[in-house]
């Protein structure tokens, strides 16, 4: 299944942007948090002009904690770029026991660690359509509208279009984003690192 999905940057209060959906009908539906570890054996080749590359070469250990319950997983992104804005992703998931002892063993496989990510997510949903506020220190806060349809027989300008409208529904329900469709968090910190 190919999903698209599009990550717009907020510029206004979380609490305002809340009160917006809300008042338009939207409810809470979960809160959580998540802390994401990318591993790469590319560290070293690491530089401005690459970062996309060397993400899409990295694993990820991710830790949630979804209305207090735990999960804890390794995951692959098979991000697909057209001019540098993320068209679809293929995400390849294992849930894990233990992060730590798979950090251990990426470690012996000179996996390095690239960047730590860590933000909370509140997901309201009205008629179907979930819109995530991602929020922290690091990130700011952020929405992201993860598309449920698949993408996978669709063109590249059929997508394009799709998360055009995406980005439009959310600017038509009042709430204040930038030009941005595809705000990628890993990326920012990384380059700021450099």
């Amino acid at each position: 299944m190919r999903q698209i999905e599009i990550t717009v940057r907020v510029k206004e209060p979380l609490d305002k942007a809340i009160i917006k959906l809300e008042k338009l009908g939207f409810k809470n539906i979960r809160e959580s948090n998540v802390d994401d570890v990318y591993m790469t054996q590319l560290k070293d080749k690491l530089n401005k002009e690459n970062i996309q590359y060397i993400l899409s070469n990295s694993v990820l250990l991710r830790y949630l904690n979804v209305n207090g319950k735990e999960f804890k997983k390794i995951s692959y992104k098979n991000k697909v770029y057209d001019n540098g804005n993320v068209i679809s992703e293929k995400k390849v998931n294992v849930e894990c026991n233990s992060l730590e002892s798979a950090k251990q063993l990426f470690e012996c496989l000179n996996f390095e660690e690239l960047v730590e990510v860590k933000y909370n997510v509140l997901v309201m949903e009205k008629n179907g359509i979930e819109l995530a506020f991602q929020y922290g220190d690091d990130i700011g806060v952020l929405i992201e509208y993860e598309n449920k349809n698949d993408f996978s027989n669709k063109t590249n300008e059929e997508i394009r279009l799709e998360k055009e409208n995406m980005y439009n529904y959310i600017k038509e329900l009042g709430i204040e984003i930038t030009e941005e469709k595809d705000v990628k968090k890993a990326w920012e910190l990384i380059e700021k690192s450099l």
